[in-house]
């Protein structure tokens, strides 16, 4: 017999949810009822500290939950690979994290509490169990290990984020872009995701990024029409077929 938690590490109805056992910033069994309350948006932040490693992506994170607070939560999943770094990522922060349990990349690995799904573990309970008969999340359920919990999402990497709408019970994105968290884009994707909708990139964002391939498309479209219709000398046209038969042609 598996060792059963306190419930309310487990009790809830959003079927990913209450598949995880969290930790609050000082390390204590998260309440998960009272902890998503609010939410609507849920981030998942796989991340890891290594000497040289960059804390920008993690500050991305921390600001854009600053300015959201109830309404979205982030849930810090460990790719740590020492105590030293799990703790500096955990301990006074303002998300939660997987329970260390859970984790596989401590070395060495702790005697898990609970019998965690690990990565390929058949999910059995899942498909034996109908939501509707338990629509409260009343009833125990193997957690996820961190581990089972990037191969759902198909996480490859670190750092990587995962955005779910608790509503819907939609994964919006497996690979948000930390540079879409700043500033005014932030808070237009955070709109977007507040509604359940999954993009990050705006009109204007495609624009931008394709400027120089749409600038190129507008000057040939221009030489098009004024060869066909003004009358201009297809200078281009004769070029090209000078070369063709120069070259593949074989001068003939």
């Amino acid at each position: 017999m598996p060792n059963i938690p306190d419930p309310v590490t487990f009790r809830h109805s959003d079927p990913v949810l209450r598949r995880l056992r969290l930790r609050d910033s000082w390390g204590k069994p998260v309440d998960l009822k009272a902890e998503f309350r609010d939410a609507v948006v849920v981030v998942f932040f796989f991340g890891a500290s290594w000497p040289g490693s960059s804390d920008i992506p993690s500050k991305a994170v921390e600001d854009f939950a600053k300015r959201h607070p109830h309404r979205l939560k982030v849930v810090y999943c460990s790719c740590d690979t020492s105590e030293k770094a799990y703790e500096g990522n955990t301990r006074g922060k303002i998300w939660t994290a997987m329970d260390e349990d859970s984790q596989s990349t401590l070395p060495p690995p702790p005697p898990p509490s609970e019998p965690f799904l690990l990565a390929s573990d058949p999910d059995l309970e899942s498909d034996l169990v109908d939501p509707t008969s338990d629509p409260t999340g009343n009833l125990y359920l193997r957690p996820y290990s961190r581990v089972f919990l990037a191969e759902k999402f198909q996480v490859l990497g670190v750092p990587n984020l995962v955005v779910y709408h608790l509503p819907t019970g939609k994964v919006l994105s497996k690979h948000a872009r930390f540079e879409s968290l700043k500033g005014d884009k932030g808070e237009e994707v955070w709109k977007k995701w507040e509604e359940g909708e999954g993009g990050e990139f705006s009109f204007k964002d495609i624009v931008d990024k394709m400027k120089w391939t749409l600038g190129m498309g507008v000057v040939a479209a221009a030489y098009v029409v004024a060869v066909r219709v003004g009358g201009v000398e297809d200078v281009l046209g004769k070029l090209t077929e000078t070369l063709t038969k120069n070259y593949l042609a074989g001068g003939r």
